[in-house]
C-alpha cells in the first residue's frame, strides 16, 4: 500500500483543530506527471528553484551540444535519465519546499487511496488530540550524576584514555 506524508502549516497561534484540516497529504510513490512532463510539473507545483535549475541544466546541455555535437541518442538518454529522477524525488521535493515554509511533518499515513489516507489521518489526529493533551518541553530532571566515568558501549575508548 502506498504511503502519504501529512504536512500540517506552521503554528499562527490559531487552533490546532485548524492545522489539523488544513493539513496536506503528500504520495510517497512515483509521480508520473513530473516524469512526463518534467518542467511543466515543476511550474504547476510552484517549485521555483527546481525549475530555475531545471532550465540552466538544459541550457547547459544544448550549449554542450552546439558546441561538441551530442548525438541525438545522447540527448534522449540525458532527457529520460532527469525525468526519472524527477519521477523519483518529484514528491520528495514538494515535502521539502513545504519544510522550508515552515510546515511542519505530522504523521505518514499507509492507505490505498488520497481520501482514506485523509480519513486515517482525521481520525488519529482529532482522537490524539481529545486524549493527549498538548505538553511543552519538559526541564531536563536535576537528579545526582555519576562520579564516575560513564560506560561506553562499543569499540570506544574510555573517556580518560588508556
Amino acid at each position: 500500500m502506498p504511503f502519504y506524508t501529512v504536512m500540517t502549516p506552521p503554528p499562527d497561534g490559531g487552533d490546532r483543530r485548524e492545522e489539523i484540516e488544513q493539513a496536506r497529504l503528500v504520495p510517497e510513490h512515483f509521480a508520473w506527471g513530473a516524469f512526463l512532463f518534467t518542467g511543466l510539473w515543476l511550474l504547476g507545483k510552484r517549485l521555483w528553484l527546481a525549475t530555475l535549475l531545471f532550465v540552466l541544466f538544459w541550457a547547459a546541455v544544448f550549449y554542450l551540444n552546439s558546441r561538441f555535437g551530442l548525438h541525438a541518442s545522447a540527448l534522449t538518454l540525458i532527457y529520460w535519465a532527469v525525468a526519472l529522477l524527477l519521477g523519483v524525488e518529484g514528491n520528495n521535493l514538494v515535502t521539502r519546499k513545504l519544510a522550508r515554509q515552515g510546515w511542519r511533518l505530522a504523521d505518514v499515513v499507509e492507505a490505498r487511496t488520497l481520501a482514506e489516507a485523509e480519513r486515517r489521518y482525521f481520525e488519529r489526529a482529532l482522537a490524539g488530540e481529545a486524549t493527549l493533551p498538548r505538553i511543552e518541553a519538559a526541564p531536563a530532571a536535576a537528579g545526582p550524576r555519576p562520579s564516575g566515568p560513564l560506560p561506553i558501549i562499543g569499540l570506544f575508548p574510555e573517556a580518560r584514555g588508556r
